[in-house]
């Protein structure tokens, strides 16, 4: 395990986050889902973070609880006693839910802390289901601020050809959203970038009943860079087309899409791309 020094570990905002949220937490650097098919299209690659080293998993950061405190306290007990508003995404670039958080817990860690000191928004961004696990510390977080659990589900195939395995079930995902549905949390699931669907309207209806909102997204607007241009520089679009989905790479088909989940779920509930993300503290 590599440990990185970090002096803070809530980073402000800017950009396609900026207008929902003041900040965001990622407690590891790096991906170990980094050959997962999700690593096919990741946007990271290509961060400043990753300085031209291929996107894999890089370490975990020390002293995360200590470093949310301080800047807890600062920002909520400034020296002119007027407290900022704290409204954190986690986590923006590497997800909270990494292999290596099951024996860590630096992510768990981060969410006992904000039993004690909440951020007036919270959004707990995953992919993966291991986040069922800190149901006990999201729900009592819930109920101090708007607190939502957030978990990409891009497609409704288990295994989409010439992609390689995901690096968790789709369906068990879905499953995970209706865990804490049913906890009375609010979820939300996200299509993004948006994948190839088997069957559309039935994945409309198996996440409608599973969380309160969709989030629909294509790499072509919400890669954060101008027409996608990050995603392209991946093999993300060529495995596409090699498999015979290239509709699927077209802006078209995500339009196509969202009149499909409205038209199953009403148009209150599906969200797109970055209106969609920053839809909080309202």
């Amino acid at each position: 395990m590599n440990w990185i020094e970090n002096k803070t570990i809530l980073t402000p905002t800017s950009g396609f986050l900026g207008t929902g949220y003041t900040h965001t937490i990622n407690a590891y650097v790096g991906c170990q889902f980094a050959q997962a098919a999700c690593g096919t299209f990741c946007y990271a690659r290509w961060s400043p973070m990753a300085r031209g080293r291929a996107w894999d998993f890089y370490g975990a950061k020390l002293k995360t609880r200590a470093a949310y405190r301080e800047e807890y306290n600062r920002i909520k007990e400034p020296q002119d006693g007027r407290p900022r508003p704290l409204k954190i995404y986690m986590s923006s670039v590497t997800d909270p839910y990494l292999p290596s958080e099951t024996t860590l817990g630096l992510t768990r860690g981060l969410l006992e802390e904000m039993v004690e000191r909440p951020p007036d928004v919270l959004v707990i961004q995953t992919h993966n289901t291991l986040v069922r696990r800190d149901l006990d510390l999201i729900e009592q977080i819930s109920s101090l601020c708007e607190l939502w659990v957030s978990i990409t589900v891009e497609t409704d195939m288990e295994r989409i050809l010439g992609f390689p395995p995901h690096a968790s079930s789709p369906a068990k995902r879905v499953d995970t959203l209706k865990l804490f549905r049913d906890a009375g949390i609010k979820c939300q699931a996200v299509v993004s970038p948006l994948l190839p669907l088997q069957d559309p309207i039935a994945f409309a209806n198996r996440l409608g009943e599973a969380c309160d909102r969709v989030i629909l997204d294509h790499y072509l607007i919400g890669d954060g860079s101008k027409n996608g241009l990050r995603t392209k520089r991946t093999n993300f679009i060529s495995l596409l087309e090699s498999e015979g989905f290239s509709e699927w790479t077209r802006i078209e088909k995500l339009w196509e899409i969202r009149d499909v989940f409205v038209s199953t779920l009403g148009p209150e509930r599906v969200l797109v791309s970055k209106d969609g993300f920053n839809a909080v503290g309202q």
